[in-house]
């Protein structure tokens, strides 16, 4: 099991609302949004970020997608050479 660190934070009330999702549930949610965020700057696998949340991957790329993030990431040669330019 990871080390873990306790962190509090203080939000207005109004951003559980505007996010749609409920206080109950926003430390879970800041917790995958900082990992898909990781994720994105390629400090940290898709499949490590699902790891160490506890979660199966497939559940996280599926986070991911509705984010916008892709787990491929091609150079923009790579990518022409893929599709065929």
């Amino acid at each position: 099991m990871q080390e873990k660190i306790k962190l509090t934070v203080e939000l207005p009330r109004v951003f559980a609302s505007l996010s749609d999702v409920s206080e109950k549930a926003l430390p879970g949610e800041m917790e995958k949004l900082l990992a898909l965020d990781l994720v994105r700057v390629r400090a940290l696998t898709y499949t490590r970020a699902a790891e160490l949340l506890g979660i199966s991957q497939a559940e996280f790329i599926s986070y991911l997608s509705a984010h916008g993030v892709s787990i491929f990431r091609f150079a923009p040669d790579e990518l022409l050479d893929e599709v065929g330019s």
